[in-house]
């Protein structure tokens, strides 16, 4: 199945001039700074909802756990308002919002400034509410609006443009996860689709600009701290039957986001069911805490290994209607995290029922293994997962064999459910 044909057309990388890597060095700078200002804005929002300062040590998944189940239940109704009435007005009384990929795609459908500034400050907000949404996607889409303007006075060229706001809106990526080789391989992979050499070293300046940029006050510390792993042979056997279960999840996942999606944004009603769809997230965060945010909280439980089988099969239900519920409410945010978690859950289950009975295989490596691989079939970026798996982890490289023995099912597998589907 072809994906945005629009952009697998061949076409003319520009030239490298140094007007063209000025602007791209711009555009790291622009995505590390807004990086800097939305992170703090979460951070900020988290503490003042849940009242718990994130000092040292103190995560979002600590801070949740510490606070009442009715305190989260409020926190998500005030959610559902907030973000229902924003993105109601939005879409009512603001230009219409233009994805990235379509902007990127034609000169002819620019990016909003001020309707895609209020889209990603709403899903920091939510996000910092505990939508269990990404965090991921205002940090690209704001930088690529801030992209957009300089172009507009600059008056460049079509291929000009569309190499700059794809690698300005991968910046972002890299900016907030400090990972500067995953968000370039995300701009050629994902934005471009294309290894052109020219896109290659454009993606990397701007890219490796921003993370350095964003390091310089977010840190530079991985996303995630892991012990040492156990990699064994009955791990590799494990990582190919996984592979199938992984893409027939993530096929059930995209089209039950498909069926929830809100039919009419600018239905007033839309309003109501973003209250009723947050304060049943609430409900559920009552006796599931890590279900909040962008799914990190689950991660750090999987990838230490601090969660039973049954637990990771209610963090499994619980965040999966979460996201279903969000989507329902008219929520927007990215789903590179929530898909990890939602990977890492399912196959730490996995892994407990194969100890159960055959050679015993690492748990962390098979939540790892897992997270990846969800990650790489739900957003349909193979490559881009495995580098940025290893740059958030610092996991060792041997986990890369594994990985793309459970790609080398689920891909196959994902190919034939896209094909029956639109059959």
């Amino acid at each position: 199945m072809k994906r945005f044909p629009e952009l697998s057309a061949t076409c003319i990388m520009p030239k490298l001039t140094l007007k063209l890597i000025v602007l791209l060095m711009t555009g790291g700078v622009i995505a590390g700074l807004v990086g800097i200002a939305l992170i703090t804005l979460l951070h900020q929002i988290q503490q003042a909802v849940y009242a718990i300062s994130r000092t040292d040590g103190v995560t979002f998944r600590i801070m949740v756990e510490q606070t009442s189940g009715i305190h989260r239940f409020l926190a998500l109704l005030s959610c559902g308002v907030i973000g229902g009435l924003g993105w109601w007005l939005m879409h009512r009384f603001l230009p219409k919002l233009v994805e990235i990929k379509k902007a990127i795609s034609s000169a002819a459908t620019p990016l909003p400034f001020c309707t895609t500034l209020l889209h990603g400050l709403l899903q920091i907000i939510t996000v910092g509410m505990g939508s269990p949404l990404g965090r991921e996607s205002a940090p690209r889409e704001i930088s690529s609006a801030l992209m957009e303007q300089c172009i507009r006075r600059l008056h460049l060229s079509s291929d000009e443009r569309k190499l700059l706001l794809a690698c300005t809106a991968a910046a972002g990526l890299a900016a907030v996860f400090d990972v500067p080789l995953a968000g370039a391989l995300f701009a050629l992979e994902t934005l471009l689709i294309s290894f052109h050499f020219t896109a290659v070293i454009a993606a990397l300046i701007c890219c490796t600009i921003a993370a350095w940029v964003g390091s310089l006050a977010l840190g530079g510390m991985p996303t995630y701290h892991l012990p040492e792993l156990h990699l064994n042979q009955a791990l590799l056997l494990w990582a190919v039957l996984l592979g199938p279960i992984i893409a027939i999840s993530s096929w059930l996942l995209q089209r039950q986001l498909r069926a929830c999606q809100p039919k009419n944004r600018q239905n007033p009603q839309q309003i109501f069911i973003s209250i009723v769809a947050f304060s049943l997230i609430g409900m559920l965060s009552i006796w599931l805490p890590e279900i909040l945010g962008n799914g990190k909280a689950g991660n750090e439980l999987s990838f230490a290994d601090a969660i039973t089988w049954r637990y990771a099969l209610a963090l499994l239900i619980g965040k999966w209607l979460a996201v279903l519920l969000a989507s329902r409410g008219g929520a927007y945010g990215g789903f590179i995290t929530p898909s990890m978690m939602l990977g890492s859950m399912l196959a730490l289950i996995l892994a407990c029922l194969w100890n159960s009975a055959l050679p015993e295989i690492s748990t962390i490596a098979a939540c790892i293994i897992g997270a990846c691989v969800f990650l790489a079939v739900q957003q349909k970026m193979p490559v881009t997962a495995i580098v940025f798996i290893v740059e958030i982890t610092e996991v060792t490289p041997h986990i890369i064999m594994p990985i793309m023995l459970c790609l080398l099912s689920a891909l196959p597998t994902q190919t034939y459910l896209q094909k029956i589907s639109s059959s």
